[in-house]
């Protein structure tokens, strides 16, 4: 009597579509503003506005991707103006939040 073997799957097995490396975008930059053009009036994130006299969020704070867009433009403007140049690297040490 054959036994039945258990069949794994792997993200090897998945057909690869070609297209997707094609058509994609150059840089994390390009992917952010293809991102944005395509909805910018959708939500983007969503954070719990708490208020220090609480102990609880009083609120849900939703942000689009246009005001993503120019909180993003901001803080690049402000690096620029510290001297960071093109090309140059920046790191950012904080916690994973929106704020």
């Amino acid at each position: 009597m054959l036994k039945a073997t258990p069949q794994i799957h792997s993200p090897a097995d998945e057909p690869i579509d070609n297209s997707l490396l094609e058509n994609r975008s150059p840089s994390v930059g390009h992917l952010f503003r293809d991102r944005v053009e395509k909805t910018p009036d959708s939500t983007a994130f969503m954070y719990a506005k708490v208020d220090a006299g609480t102990d609880g969020a009083d609120e849900w704070v939703s942000e689009t991707w246009a005001q993503v867009r120019d909180r993003v433009y901001a803080i690049g403007a402000g690096l620029i103006a510290l001297g960071v140049g093109p090309e140059e690297r920046v790191a950012i040490a904080s916690g994973t939040r929106y704020e």
